[in-house]
């Protein structure tokens, strides 16, 4: 991945596209990183839906993946290796799992399975990443944005819920939110840890 960045960069900076001072050069460099992996990740679920013979579910899982983490945020592996395997695994663990669960769940769990969802993306969204901060303003804005797009999407699998679409819409939104408590609890670590590496050097001072 370095390497054919590394390769792109510098080849739209010989053709005067952007200049070599090392500002500009990080922001196209993160740009073009973001891209190839996100590009990679929608080619990779597309090939795995077609390989476990489940490629409409691996489209609605993109779909509600994209859409909703755009205003939600979420959980982000440490590497873009990492980043591309979590987003296989997990498709594949959802459409598997709606295969087997569709139309076995009562409304009773299909309604706490939504009302889980609603609250999780209510409390934790917008869940910022480190390389791109938000605003305050723009917090209150996503998390409403958030709220409301979860619950017609939502909404939507609740119709169909007879259906396995509409189960894979369900389990799709709720996976999100795991993904939403996983990077909480990954930040709450990386807090942790910091925290006792500072008390660490206070002893050492004294």
């Amino acid at each position: 991945m370095n390497y054919l960045v590394s390769q792109i960069v510098n080849f739209i900076t010989e053709q005067d596209v952007i200049s070599d001072e090392s500002d500009v050069q990080d922001f196209y460099r993160y740009g073009i990183e973001i891209s190839i992996s996100s590009l990679l990740n929608i080619v990779l679920v597309v090939i795995a839906g077609i390989l476990i013979h489940h490629i409409i579910e691996s489209i609605v899982f993109l779909s509600l993946f994209i859409l909703i983490r755009s205003f939600t945020g979420g959980y982000h592996a440490d590497t873009y290796f990492r980043c591309n395997l979590l987003m296989c695994t997990t498709f594949i663990l959802t459409a598997l799992a709606n295969s087997i669960f569709s139309n076995k769940f009562s409304l009773l769990i299909i309604i706490v399975l939504i009302c889980f969802t609603e609250l999780i993306v209510s409390i934790l969204g917008p869940i910022e990443n480190k390389n791109k901060p938000i605003d305050d303003s723009k917090k209150i804005k996503l998390k409403i944005t958030g709220t409301a797009m979860t619950s017609i999407i939502n909404c939507a699998g609740l119709i169909l819920r007879e259906s396995y679409l509409g189960t894979m819409i369900i389990f799709t939104t709720f996976l999100i939110v795991l993904l939403m408590i996983a990077a909480k609890v990954k930040e709450a670590k990386i807090q942790e840890r910091g925290g006792n590496s500072c008390e660490k050097v206070q002893e050492n001072d004294s």
